[in-house]
């Protein structure tokens, strides 16, 4: 099954168990977009996390008016629009599949589910985003240091 798959490969679900994995599936909607489908726009409400099965998806914010800056083209394991799992916030970037795709889509309607049924298995996915984020910070914290010493020159 391409979804298990795809949530094995996802570096948030790496450590889950095989049982883990079959668990939260059941939670996780599998869908196919052609290229140039748009997932959603920048400003919209947030309602789901995407994790690229196959394909391309690219995110892109808008700078000025009619001006639109590609900021990331993601591909299979990528994963982007995690905070609408937690929050309910304001999309901001605009996500259009950039290349015929296979997306699983965690609605955080499903993720609520999955928080009532297997609340164990709903914080390692929040433990997963949240040391990933982590990582993430840490590495590009050094490149912020270094952008506030020059600017400040």
């Amino acid at each position: 099954m391409a979804k298990i798959k795809a949530l094995k490969d996802n570096e948030i679900f790496r450590a889950f168990s095989d049982k883990e994995i079959a668990t939260l599936a059941t939670y996780v909607e599998e869908k196919h977009y052609s290229a140039g489908t748009p997932l959603f726009y920048e400003n919209m409400k947030g309602e789901a996390m995407y994790i690229i099965a196959s394909g391309q998806v690219k995110l892109s914010k808008m700078l000025a008016e009619g001006e639109e800056r590609t900021l990331a083209v993601m591909g299979p394991s990528d994963y982007f629009g995690e905070n609408a799992l937690l929050e309910e916030g304001n999309r901001t970037v605009t996500a259009i599949v950039a290349a015929d795709s296979q997306v699983l889509v965690i609605k955080r309607s499903g993720f609520r589910k999955l928080l009532e049924d297997e609340p164990k298995l709903a914080l390692q996915v929040i433990l997963g985003m949240y040391q990933i984020l982590s990582s993430r910070i840490r590495k590009a914290s050094p490149k912020m240091q270094q952008m506030i010493m020059e600017a400040g020159r």
